[in-house]
């Protein structure tokens, strides 16, 4: 009965009403567009960031990762590899060789991130052989000695083009200086000018000969996953077969200028030695030395100071700033659309508190014939709610609608492009929204409809019955 009443009474002002639901509605479609653009925005920055820059994981010597020289090198790498591919969740496996260095044209020079690669498994972990600048350009093809693969942005700063010739310098595993000449199969262009400008790529079999590095070893192995951005767990896995963990002097001076506490240096320091431990030993070592309240604040420094053998790393910690903008997304959701619905409570906390003055004659008679004074404020806050879901209802069908023809057609933000791609997004957007976002959105505009009503249902529950009636 109290629900129908509510309902009625909605409908008595029908103009205030659509003028209410109106606002909510339009409200509601410039926030999840706005939170729909930022999600794709960043979705393409992770994609590409994932499936051209980073991949899914990372393996490194521990070494490599702490100081990137030549000769930190991951042994047995294609043992390695045939392990991981075993694994169901992985959808491809590459080696890379990699070092900083020197190349120069005959008009300019820059230094770069020299990778060596194989090819044809490389393409199955990064589609970088899809952002090829021009039709002149190959991936690897139509050059069969020294082909090198650079961007768009350090050709413009070497001023070279296709079938152009490059001088890499180096020096080799038994530290000579070597001088090889490139020529360019390929320019690519990806979203990310800092990328294409730092990056270039040569074949792993050219880069290993010139180097002097031996077979079966690499500086990197790319993991890309079929889900890609769920690497905690195959992470985990890897690194108690991979990882290991070393107590000796050089992890104790890192300890040491860690800022960890004299007194869990000292601890740590009685299990110093050449013992190699694996990742559950280490731990339990770690809780054994130290109490648990010094294990939470401190385990990740201990665990990275006497870490060997191979590192692991997740996307997340190659690219901590994207790690850090998905788990900000959602708050995003909560930020926009709350803003705006608590400019809308506003308006609704007027349009009820008039709907009350209104009819204070009418409740106080309701009162009067022994209506409970709680019916009446459940009748004053469905009123609210029913109004807040019909603009709610409204403005998330439209924004459904709004983002479902943005995604499709995609936003060209093409005006913008420049400084977009400095920061390494996309400048052709696809906005998107997943379905648990619209049922926050749609508990957000319950509960701002209830707490709006909340001032003007007390209102009319405090009326006095005698007095009510006598209003005109």
């Amino acid at each position: 009965m109290v629900l129908e009443i509510a309902w009625k009474n909605i409908w008595r002002s029908k103009l205030r009403s659509l003028v209410v639901i109106a606002a909510i509605g339009i409200g509601l479609l410039g926030g999840i567009t706005a939170v729909a653009f930022m999600n794709g925005l960043l979705i393409g920055r992770i994609d590409d960031a994932l499936e051209i820059e980073t991949a899914s994981l990372q393996l490194h010597n521990a070494d490599f990762m702490e100081n990137s020289e030549l000769e930190f090198l991951i042994g047995n790498t294609d043992d390695i590899i045939r392990d991981i591919e075993k694994d169901s969740s992985v959808k491809a496996v590459s080696k890379r060789l990699i070092i900083e260095t020197m190349i120069s044209s005959n008009r300019s020079a820059a230094g770069v991130k020299l990778l060596g690669i194989e090819p044809e498994k490389e393409k199955l972990v990064s589609r970088l052989y899809q952002n090829l600048a021009d039709s002149n350009s190959m991936y690897f093809e139509g050059v069969k000695r020294r082909p090198i693969l650079i961007g768009y942005k350090l050709a413009q700063k070497l001023k070279v083009h296709v079938r152009s010739k490059l001088a890499v310098n180096v020096v080799d595993i038994n530290g000579v200086s070597v001088r090889n000449v490139f020529r360019v199969v390929g320019i690519f262009k990806t979203q990310n000018t800092g990328f294409d400008e730092m990056n270039v790529f040569v074949r792993f079999s050219d880069m290993q000969k010139m180097l002097g590095i031996d077979d079966d070893k690499a500086h990197e192995i790319a993991v890309l996953l079929k889900e890609m951005l769920n690497s905690e767990q195959l992470k985990e896995s890897m690194q108690r077969e991979y990882t290991k963990y070393k107590i000796d002097e050089k992890a104790l001076l890192k300890i040491r200028n860690d800022s960890i506490p004299l007194d869990i240096y000292s601890k740590i320091s009685m299990y110093s030695g050449d013992i190699e431990y694996s990742k559950v030993l280490f731990e339990t070592k770690l809780k054994e030395a130290i109490s648990a309240e010094y294990y939470d604040q401190y385990s990740k420094q201990l665990y990275t100071a006497c870490e060997t053998g191979i590192n692991i790393s997740s996307w997340k910690q190659i690219s901590p700033e994207l790690a850090m903008q998905t788990t900000w997304m959602d708050f995003v959701v909560y930020v926009f659309v709350g803003i705006i619905l608590a400019a809308l409570g506003f308006g609704i906390i007027n349009t009820m508190l008039m709907v009350v003055l209104e009819r204070v004659r009418e409740i106080g008679m309701l009162i009067a014939i022994g209506m409970n004074r709680r019916k009446v404020f459940s009748m004053i806050i469905l009123e609210s709610v029913m109004l807040s879901l019909v603009g709610g209802f409204i403005g998330i069908l439209l924004g459904i609608i709004t983002v479902t023809f943005l995604n499709s057609k995609g936003l060209d933000m093409s005006v913008f492009s420049e400084g977009m791609q400095a920061l390494g997004y996309p400048s052709l957007v696809y906005p998107t929204i997943g379905f648990g976002s619209y049922v926050q959105i749609t508990i957000m505009v319950i509960i701002t409809g209830v707490l709006a009503a909340i001032y003007p249902a007390l209102h009319a529950v405090r009326l006095n019955p005698s007095e009510a009636i006598k209003e005109e």
